[in-house]
């Protein structure tokens, strides 16, 4: 197996990190669980992932086939970014949640967290055949005035679709969910209350309410939550959110997945084909589901917590693990300062921590 970073891990790991903010590198966890206003739940009870049924925009419309590709999050707390702004890029961290804190008008200092998750599917459906749908959900925790988030959004939408010669307004009530009041706008759709603002964006045929209503659901009745999923609960249970974090779960990465992709039947593939993907597949990525990564930050260092979750304890393998990291602290910017570290097995995770300089996080 190769002891270089795979070009296919690197791109699947830096398409899941970015999460529509542009951040680099993916993979762990650190600290305590930060908590949300004064209602006791942590991060974790936000972390969802809606049923592309209940949020399908089209009563008459049966999903024949459906993947799911893409569930990840990242997550950020302002007041640890803005006390160690000296060591860091704070508009890069800061950007998680700014959509939904600058159309209701949130300052990030006045937030307790902000976190950002997205949801891909590949689907077909009986009235218009396959396609790709994509949600974002931004969610921000603090103390809000209720009405003037709602007094920004309704100047922001009016700024953004308005027309002069309309005196409709432009921003509609979608109804209510137990504490939030619902908003929607051309694709996008609002939740607001006094200690939660949630912003999401859907495209077609994503019902962009529906997805607001599934996350106060998730936090609410804890349906639709990683915790309720198999590898979402595992990685979840032993991921450390700290200051700055992000997480992603994936299909295995496993011969059999790779074949899934390339054939309608995957028996079509020939024993040099099988062999070929499998030497492509590095001892340490063999079996990978999802990953996640935090820091905790602490002036000029900042404690790194890296999660490797697998299909199987069989798959997990730390000396394979330690060989890619030791191989790639010249490549992988996520290690090239790491110092002080070592790897733990935990079930059917590999959890990897030390310490890094704090201008390397991006």
């Amino acid at each position: 197996m190769s002891d270089e970073l795979s070009r296919r891990s690197f791109i699947r790991n830096s398409s899941a990190t970015a999460v529509t903010v542009g951040l680099a590198g993916l993979a762990g966890c650190t600290s305590s669980l930060p908590f949300i206003g004064g209602d006791g739940a942590d991060l974790s009870d936000w972390v969802f992932t809606p049923s592309f049924d209940d949020v399908l925009d089209n009563d008459d419309a049966e999903v024949e086939d459906l993947v799911t590709t893409d569930r990840s999050f990242v997550s950020i707390v302002p007041e640890a970014v803005y006390e160690n702004e000296d060591d860091l890029e704070t508009h890069r961290f800061v950007s998680i949640g700014s959509n939904i804190r600058g159309r209701s008008g949130a300052a990030a200092v006045d937030t307790d967290w902000a976190l950002h998750q997205n949801v891909e599917w590949e689907y077909e459906l009986s009235t218009s055949g396959p396609g790709t749908a994509d949600v974002s959900a931004e969610i921000v925790a603090g103390e809000f005035d209720t009405g003037t988030v709602v007094d920004n959004l309704e100047k922001w939408a009016e700024d953004q679709y308005g027309n002069d010669k309309d005196d409709e307004e432009v921003l509609e009530s979608a109804g209510s969910q137990p504490g939030f009041e619902l908003y929607e706008v051309e694709g996008s759709a609002f939740g607001v209350s006094e200690e939660h603002l949630i912003q999401v964006e859907a495209n077609h045929p994503v019902d962009p309410v529906a997805v607001v209503e599934a996350a106060i659901d998730a936090h609410e009745n804890e349906t639709g939550r990683w915790t309720e999923d198999d590898d979402g609960g595992e990685l979840l249970a032993e991921f450390d959110w700290g200051d700055f974090g992000v997480g992603a779960l994936q299909r295995p990465e496993t011969v059999e997945t790779e074949l899934e992709d390339r054939y309608d039947d995957p028996d079509e593939a020939t024993e040099e084909e099988r062999e070929a993907i499998e030497d492509d597949i590095d001892d340490w990525e063999y079996g990978l589901v999802g990953n996640g990564s935090s820091w905790t930050l602490d002036g000029d260092t900042s404690d790194l917590h890296q999660l490797f979750l697998y299909e199987s304890e069989s798959d997990v393998d730390s000396d394979a693990l330690l060989e890619h990291v030791e191989a790639n602290r010249d490549y992988d910017e996520s290690w090239d300062t790491l110092e002080d570290y070592s790897i733990s097995e935990e079930g059917r995770a590999l959890i990897l921590t030390g310490e890094v300089q704090t201008q390397s996080i991006l």
